[in-house]
């Protein structure tokens, strides 16, 4: 499975309203030409990602494990060995 990931830290338009930077973790394949970004609410955190729509991956996020995907119809969960992290402006 080829999804990466990068946690985004930063955004001075939200900082400005909120006092807090905000983060954002974003998946990427570079074989199926997509990117996915959800806004980070907490250390652990859950979702779907959706191809046209319809349900393609699951994933499950935390700080301290780090994040594993399942497709949809599948058993097998894997982890993403590779995240990076970023700071915006």
């Amino acid at each position: 499975m080829d999804i990466g990931i990068t946690i985004l830290k930063g955004g001075s338009r939200e900082f400005e309203k909120t006092g807090v930077y905000p983060r954002y973790i974003l998946f990427y394949s570079s074989e199926l030409k997509r990117n996915w970004r959800f806004k980070l609410l907490g250390e652990e955190q859950s979702g779907v990602l959706k191809i046209n729509k319809e349900p393609a991956f699951k994933y499950e996020f935390s700080e301290n494990s780090g994040c594993r995907i399942q497709a949809i119809g599948e058993n097998e969960w894997h982890y993403v060995v590779s995240i990076r992290t970023e700071m915006r402006d």
